[in-house]
Protein backbone atom coordinates (compact mmCIF):
# COMPACT_ATOMS: atom_id res chain seq x y z
CA UNK A 1 0.00 0.00 0.00
CA UNK A 2 1.46 3.37 -0.98
CA UNK A 3 2.87 5.08 2.10
CA UNK A 4 1.42 8.44 0.98
CA UNK A 5 -2.08 7.19 1.83
CA UNK A 6 -2.72 8.07 5.45
CA UNK A 7 -5.63 7.54 7.83
CA UNK A 8 -7.56 10.58 6.59
CA UNK A 9 -7.27 9.46 2.99
CA UNK A 10 -8.34 5.95 3.97
CA UNK A 11 -11.35 7.27 5.91
CA UNK A 12 -12.45 9.30 2.90
CA UNK A 13 -12.02 6.28 0.65
CA UNK A 14 -14.07 4.05 2.94
CA UNK A 15 -16.89 6.58 2.97
CA UNK A 16 -16.87 6.76 -0.84
CA UNK A 17 -16.90 2.95 -1.07
CA UNK A 18 -20.12 2.86 0.95
CA UNK A 19 -22.00 5.19 -1.42
CA UNK A 20 -24.36 3.40 -3.85
CA UNK A 21 -22.16 3.88 -6.93
CA UNK A 22 -18.81 4.30 -5.13
CA UNK A 23 -18.29 7.71 -6.73
CA UNK A 24 -17.37 11.25 -5.68
CA UNK A 25 -17.45 14.39 -7.78
CA UNK A 26 -14.19 16.07 -8.69
CA UNK A 27 -15.38 19.38 -7.25
CA UNK A 28 -16.10 17.81 -3.86
CA UNK A 29 -12.93 15.72 -3.94
CA UNK A 30 -10.65 18.65 -4.70
CA UNK A 31 -12.71 21.34 -2.98
CA UNK A 32 -13.09 19.65 0.39
CA UNK A 33 -10.42 16.93 0.39
CA UNK A 34 -7.65 18.63 -1.54
CA UNK A 35 -4.93 17.45 0.84
CA UNK A 36 -5.69 13.74 0.50
CA UNK A 37 -7.12 13.61 -3.03
CA UNK A 38 -3.75 13.50 -4.85
CA UNK A 39 -2.63 10.37 -2.97
CA UNK A 40 -5.80 8.46 -3.85
CA UNK A 41 -5.58 9.50 -7.48
CA UNK A 42 -1.86 8.64 -7.68
CA UNK A 43 -2.49 5.20 -6.20
CA UNK A 44 -4.98 4.48 -8.97
CA UNK A 45 -7.78 3.86 -6.47
CA UNK A 46 -9.93 6.80 -7.58
CA UNK A 47 -10.18 7.13 -11.34
CA UNK A 48 -12.20 9.49 -13.56
CA UNK A 49 -15.53 7.96 -14.57
CA UNK A 50 -17.41 10.63 -16.54
CA UNK A 51 -18.21 14.31 -16.38
CA UNK A 52 -20.56 15.97 -13.94
CA UNK A 53 -22.82 18.90 -14.68
CA UNK A 54 -22.80 20.16 -11.11
CA UNK A 55 -20.07 21.50 -8.86
CA UNK A 56 -19.48 23.13 -5.52
CA UNK A 57 -19.61 26.90 -5.86
CA UNK A 58 -16.14 28.39 -5.92
CA UNK A 59 -17.25 31.83 -4.70
CA UNK A 60 -20.78 31.62 -3.25
CA UNK A 61 -22.41 29.26 -0.78
CA UNK A 62 -19.53 26.81 -0.73
CA UNK A 63 -21.59 24.10 0.93
CA UNK A 64 -24.17 24.00 -1.87
CA UNK A 65 -23.88 22.54 -5.40
CA UNK A 66 -24.60 24.69 -8.44
CA UNK A 67 -25.69 23.58 -11.91
CA UNK A 68 -23.17 24.10 -14.67
CA UNK A 69 -23.79 25.34 -18.19
CA UNK A 70 -21.62 25.58 -21.28
CA UNK A 71 -20.46 29.07 -22.23
CA UNK A 72 -19.60 29.45 -25.94
CA UNK A 73 -17.96 32.77 -25.11
CA UNK A 74 -15.62 31.29 -22.52
CA UNK A 75 -15.50 27.87 -24.17
CA UNK A 76 -15.87 26.24 -20.75
CA UNK A 77 -18.42 24.96 -18.30
CA UNK A 78 -19.28 27.21 -15.41
CA UNK A 79 -22.02 29.19 -13.70
CA UNK A 80 -23.07 32.78 -13.08
CA UNK A 81 -22.35 34.20 -9.64
CA UNK A 82 -24.23 37.31 -8.44
CA UNK A 83 -21.08 38.51 -6.72
CA UNK A 84 -18.39 37.49 -9.20
CA UNK A 85 -20.10 37.18 -12.55
CA UNK A 86 -19.26 34.23 -14.80
CA UNK A 87 -17.09 31.60 -13.08
CA UNK A 88 -15.25 28.96 -15.09
CA UNK A 89 -15.02 25.56 -13.40
CA UNK A 90 -11.67 23.81 -14.03
CA UNK A 91 -11.90 20.69 -16.13
CA UNK A 92 -10.58 18.37 -13.43
CA UNK A 93 -13.44 19.44 -11.17
CA UNK A 94 -16.00 18.35 -13.77
CA UNK A 95 -14.88 14.75 -13.49
CA UNK A 96 -16.68 12.15 -11.42
CA UNK A 97 -14.23 9.79 -9.71
CA UNK A 98 -15.08 6.17 -9.09
CA UNK A 99 -13.37 3.57 -6.90
CA UNK A 100 -11.29 1.14 -8.96
CA UNK A 101 -12.07 -2.04 -7.02
CA UNK A 102 -9.46 -4.19 -8.76
CA UNK A 103 -6.70 -1.83 -7.63
CA UNK A 104 -8.26 -1.30 -4.21
CA UNK A 105 -8.56 -5.01 -3.39
CA UNK A 106 -5.04 -5.74 -4.63
CA UNK A 107 -3.57 -3.11 -2.33
CA UNK A 108 -5.88 -3.82 0.58
CA UNK A 109 -4.98 -7.53 0.66
CA UNK A 110 -1.34 -7.37 -0.39
CA UNK A 111 -0.02 -8.55 3.02
CA UNK A 112 -2.23 -11.65 3.14
CA UNK A 113 -0.86 -15.02 2.00
CA UNK A 114 -3.71 -15.79 -0.40
CA UNK A 115 -4.16 -18.81 -2.62
CA UNK A 116 -4.88 -18.71 -5.45
CA UNK A 117 -3.53 -15.33 -6.52
CA UNK A 118 -5.70 -15.19 -9.64
CA UNK A 119 -7.61 -12.09 -8.65
CA UNK A 120 -11.00 -11.56 -6.98
CA UNK A 121 -14.11 -13.35 -8.27
CA UNK A 122 -17.21 -11.15 -8.30
CA UNK A 123 -20.07 -12.97 -6.53
CA UNK A 124 -22.55 -10.08 -6.43
CA UNK A 125 -21.77 -7.43 -9.05
CA UNK A 126 -19.95 -4.48 -7.57
CA UNK A 127 -20.77 -5.56 -4.00
CA UNK A 128 -19.26 -8.92 -2.99
CA UNK A 129 -16.03 -10.65 -4.01
CA UNK A 130 -14.34 -13.97 -3.25
CA UNK A 131 -10.62 -13.22 -2.91
CA UNK A 132 -9.12 -16.64 -2.10
CA UNK A 133 -7.96 -18.71 0.86
CA UNK A 134 -5.69 -17.00 3.39
CA UNK A 135 -3.05 -18.59 5.59
CA UNK A 136 -3.32 -16.73 8.89
CA UNK A 137 -0.87 -16.76 11.81
CA UNK A 138 -1.73 -19.47 14.33
CA UNK A 139 -4.08 -21.39 12.04
CA UNK A 140 -2.96 -24.59 10.32
CA UNK A 141 -5.58 -24.52 7.57
CA UNK A 142 -6.20 -21.82 5.04
CA UNK A 143 -9.36 -19.78 5.55
CA UNK A 144 -11.79 -18.67 2.85
CA UNK A 145 -11.98 -14.87 2.51
CA UNK A 146 -14.74 -12.77 0.96
CA UNK A 147 -15.00 -9.00 0.96
CA UNK A 148 -18.12 -6.89 0.61
CA UNK A 149 -19.49 -3.40 0.81
CA UNK A 150 -22.81 -1.86 1.90
CA UNK A 151 -23.70 -5.01 3.83
CA UNK A 152 -25.85 -2.96 6.20
CA UNK A 153 -28.44 -2.50 3.44
CA UNK A 154 -31.23 -5.13 3.75
CA UNK A 155 -31.36 -5.95 0.02
CA UNK A 156 -27.59 -6.29 -0.20
CA UNK A 157 -27.47 -8.37 3.00
CA UNK A 158 -30.01 -10.72 1.41
CA UNK A 159 -27.77 -11.01 -1.67
CA UNK A 160 -24.86 -11.92 0.59
CA UNK A 161 -26.91 -14.57 2.42
CA UNK A 162 -28.05 -16.04 -0.92
CA UNK A 163 -24.43 -16.22 -2.11
CA UNK A 164 -23.35 -17.86 1.16
CA UNK A 165 -26.05 -20.51 0.82
CA UNK A 166 -25.00 -21.30 -2.73
CA UNK A 167 -21.35 -21.52 -1.67
CA UNK A 168 -21.36 -22.92 1.91
CA UNK A 169 -18.43 -22.04 4.13
CA UNK A 170 -15.81 -24.83 4.30
CA UNK A 171 -15.61 -24.72 8.10
CA UNK A 172 -14.94 -20.99 8.37
CA UNK A 173 -15.21 -18.03 6.05
CA UNK A 174 -14.02 -14.51 6.84
CA UNK A 175 -16.11 -11.74 5.33
CA UNK A 176 -14.21 -8.46 5.37
CA UNK A 177 -16.62 -5.55 5.28
CA UNK A 178 -16.07 -1.96 4.21
CA UNK A 179 -19.12 -1.15 6.35
CA UNK A 180 -18.17 -0.03 9.90
CA UNK A 181 -18.55 -2.75 12.51
CA UNK A 182 -21.28 -0.95 14.49
CA UNK A 183 -23.53 -0.99 11.41
CA UNK A 184 -23.08 -4.67 10.54
CA UNK A 185 -25.84 -7.22 11.19
CA UNK A 186 -25.22 -9.41 14.24
CA UNK A 187 -27.18 -12.41 12.95
CA UNK A 188 -24.33 -13.81 10.88
CA UNK A 189 -24.85 -16.77 8.54
CA UNK A 190 -23.53 -20.10 9.84
CA UNK A 191 -19.77 -20.53 9.39
CA UNK A 192 -19.15 -16.87 8.54
CA UNK A 193 -17.53 -14.17 10.63
CA UNK A 194 -17.98 -10.51 9.62
CA UNK A 195 -15.06 -8.20 10.35
CA UNK A 196 -14.86 -4.52 9.46
CA UNK A 197 -11.83 -3.52 7.39
CA UNK A 198 -11.31 -0.57 9.75
CA UNK A 199 -10.80 -2.97 12.66
CA UNK A 200 -7.99 -5.03 11.09
CA UNK A 201 -6.18 -2.44 8.98
CA UNK A 202 -2.76 -0.97 9.69
CA UNK A 203 -2.26 2.43 11.30
CA UNK A 204 -2.85 4.09 7.94
CA UNK A 205 -6.18 2.33 7.79
CA UNK A 206 -5.74 0.89 4.34
CA UNK A 207 -4.04 -2.53 4.37
CA UNK A 208 -5.20 -5.61 6.27
CA UNK A 209 -2.72 -6.83 8.91
CA UNK A 210 -2.63 -10.68 9.10
CA UNK A 211 -1.93 -10.77 12.86
CA UNK A 212 -4.83 -8.44 13.62
CA UNK A 213 -7.15 -10.45 11.39
CA UNK A 214 -6.13 -13.75 13.03
CA UNK A 215 -6.75 -12.26 16.49
CA UNK A 216 -10.21 -11.05 15.53
CA UNK A 217 -11.12 -14.46 14.10
CA UNK A 218 -9.99 -16.19 17.29
CA UNK A 219 -12.01 -13.77 19.43
CA UNK A 220 -15.20 -14.27 17.44
CA UNK A 221 -17.34 -11.66 15.74
CA UNK A 222 -20.21 -11.24 18.18
CA UNK A 223 -20.67 -8.18 20.36
CA UNK A 224 -18.48 -8.06 23.44
CA UNK A 225 -21.45 -7.74 25.80
CA UNK A 226 -23.14 -10.95 24.60
CA UNK A 227 -23.36 -13.48 27.43
CA UNK A 228 -22.50 -16.31 25.06
CA UNK A 229 -20.31 -15.85 21.96
CA UNK A 230 -18.95 -18.34 19.47
CA UNK A 231 -16.06 -18.28 17.04
CA UNK A 232 -17.45 -18.63 13.52
CA UNK A 233 -15.91 -22.08 12.98
CA UNK A 234 -17.24 -23.41 16.28
CA UNK A 235 -13.72 -23.86 17.63
CA UNK A 236 -14.54 -22.04 20.85
CA UNK A 237 -17.47 -20.82 22.90
CA UNK A 238 -17.21 -18.05 25.47
CA UNK A 239 -19.77 -18.15 28.28
CA UNK A 240 -19.79 -15.24 30.76
CA UNK A 241 -16.15 -14.53 29.94
CA UNK A 242 -14.90 -18.14 30.18
CA UNK A 243 -13.64 -19.60 26.91
CA UNK A 244 -14.12 -23.28 26.08
CA UNK A 245 -12.20 -24.73 23.10
CA UNK A 246 -13.22 -27.69 20.96
CA UNK A 247 -10.79 -29.41 18.61
CA UNK A 248 -12.94 -32.19 17.14
CA UNK A 249 -15.10 -31.39 14.10
CA UNK A 250 -18.06 -33.35 15.49
CA UNK A 251 -17.98 -31.59 18.83
CA UNK A 252 -17.77 -28.26 17.02
CA UNK A 253 -20.85 -29.24 15.01
CA UNK A 254 -22.75 -29.84 18.24
CA UNK A 255 -21.68 -26.47 19.63
CA UNK A 256 -22.70 -24.66 16.44
CA UNK A 257 -26.19 -26.19 16.50
CA UNK A 258 -26.77 -25.39 20.16
CA UNK A 259 -25.44 -21.87 19.79
CA UNK A 260 -27.64 -21.12 16.76
CA UNK A 261 -30.68 -22.47 18.64
CA UNK A 262 -29.82 -20.29 21.66
CA UNK A 263 -29.45 -17.20 19.47
CA UNK A 264 -32.79 -17.90 17.78
CA UNK A 265 -34.63 -17.78 21.11
CA UNK A 266 -35.64 -21.46 20.91
CA UNK A 267 -32.71 -23.18 22.61
CA UNK A 268 -34.04 -26.71 23.15
CA UNK A 269 -33.13 -29.33 20.52
CA UNK A 270 -33.62 -33.08 20.25
CA UNK A 271 -30.36 -34.71 21.28
CA UNK A 272 -30.70 -37.49 18.69
CA UNK A 273 -31.07 -34.95 15.86
CA UNK A 274 -28.10 -32.91 17.09
CA UNK A 275 -25.86 -36.00 17.21
CA UNK A 276 -27.02 -37.22 13.81
CA UNK A 277 -26.40 -33.83 12.21
CA UNK A 278 -22.94 -33.75 13.80
CA UNK A 279 -22.06 -37.07 12.14
CA UNK A 280 -22.05 -39.43 15.14
CA UNK A 281 -22.97 -43.10 14.77
CA UNK A 282 -26.10 -44.49 16.46
CA UNK A 283 -23.96 -45.93 19.26
CA UNK A 284 -23.31 -42.38 20.47
CA UNK A 285 -26.77 -41.46 21.76
CA UNK A 286 -26.02 -38.92 24.49
CA UNK A 287 -23.92 -35.79 24.78
CA UNK A 288 -22.07 -37.48 27.63
CA UNK A 289 -20.75 -40.01 25.12
CA UNK A 290 -20.06 -37.35 22.49
CA UNK A 291 -18.00 -35.33 25.00
CA UNK A 292 -16.44 -38.38 26.60
CA UNK A 293 -13.22 -37.56 28.43
CA UNK A 294 -14.10 -33.97 29.28
CA UNK A 295 -16.59 -32.61 31.79
CA UNK A 296 -16.60 -28.83 31.34
CA UNK A 297 -19.36 -28.98 28.71
CA UNK A 298 -21.78 -29.49 31.62
CA UNK A 299 -20.95 -25.92 32.73
CA UNK A 300 -23.12 -24.52 29.96
CA UNK A 301 -24.97 -27.42 28.26
CA UNK A 302 -27.88 -29.26 29.84
CA UNK A 303 -29.19 -32.64 28.64
CA UNK A 304 -32.49 -34.05 29.94
CA UNK A 305 -35.22 -36.36 28.62
CA UNK A 306 -33.77 -36.60 25.14
CA UNK A 307 -33.34 -32.85 24.71
CA UNK A 308 -30.37 -30.52 25.11
CA UNK A 309 -29.73 -26.78 25.26
CA UNK A 310 -27.28 -24.06 26.26
CA UNK A 311 -27.87 -22.35 29.58
CA UNK A 312 -26.37 -19.52 31.63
Amino acid sequence: MPSSIDRKAADLLLSVIETPDAVISGSVLDGYYGRVAPALKAAGILQPKDHSRAAVSLVDHEDEPVNLTWSPEHRAYGYFSPSAGWVNVPGDQLATYRVNFNTLLEQLLERLDLSPRTGPVELVPDLLWEVGDARLPGRSKRTSVWIGRRLCEPAIWKSFIDAARKRPAPGLRIVLSFTPGNRLPTDVHLGHTLIAVRDVADHNGHAVVPDLLAARVAAGSQLNDDLITMAADGASLTVRGTRYAFSGSKQRAIIRQLYDAWKSGHPELLTAEVLESAGYSTSVNTLAKAFSGRAEWRDFIREENGRCWLFL
